[in-house]
């Protein structure tokens, strides 16, 4: 005995696949959007530190800028050789840091300091052609903020932060006390 399949319409066919490519569609479009709304943003910019400069007395143990798959960091392996950095620059496209970590020893007594800084409310939203940057004085961290504007001529001329900057707008952002 044969028993013979129903025929399902060509209507009902191409109207289910019809439905089944919007969902999907939507999905995908769901999935795009999202993915891009949790991202960290990209923008040219710059990170950077230099403890031989500004009479800085601390080595730099690790650090970090950043919490995305590709954090600006300390290379893994030079971390766990004991390694330390004097300095690093980084310029260019990159995620906007969500964050800043650093570890140091201070040069004078010995001891280790780490801090973690919060940057997501201390940054403006348009960090475009700034510069993140760090300095350590004994236990504190020191994280600067520098903008492209030149002011050599204004009143926003520091006389703080990163001495080769100092022709620019520079703004403390943390310690929040030096606000």
């Amino acid at each position: 005995m044969q028993t013979s399949m129903p025929k399902i319409s060509t209507w009902k066919t191409k109207n289910l696949l019809k439905n089944t490519m919007k969902w999907l569609f939507s999905f995908f479009v769901l999935m795009v959007i999202t993915s891009c709304a949790s991202s960290p943003k990209v923008v040219d910019h710059a990170f950077g530190f230099d403890m031989r400069k500004d009479g800085q007395d601390a080595v730099v143990l690790d650090y970090r800028y950043g919490g995305s798959n590709l954090p600006i960091r300390a290379p893994e392996w030079a971390v766990k050789e004991g390694k330390t950095f004097a300095s690093n620059g980084v310029q260019g496209s990159m995620n906007k840091g969500e964050f800043l970590y650093v570890k140091w020893r201070n040069t004078t007594t010995g001891k280790v300091y780490e801090d973690t800084v919060d940057l997501r409310q201390r940054l403006p939203a348009d960090i475009t052609n700034h510069t993140i940057y760090f300095m350590i004085h004994g236990a504190q961290l020191y994280v600067y903020l520098i903008s492209p504007e030149n002011a050599a001529k204004s009143s926003d001329k520091a006389d703080y932060g990163p001495r080769v900057y100092r022709n620019r707008k520079i703004i403390t952002i943390y310690p929040d006390h030096l606000n």
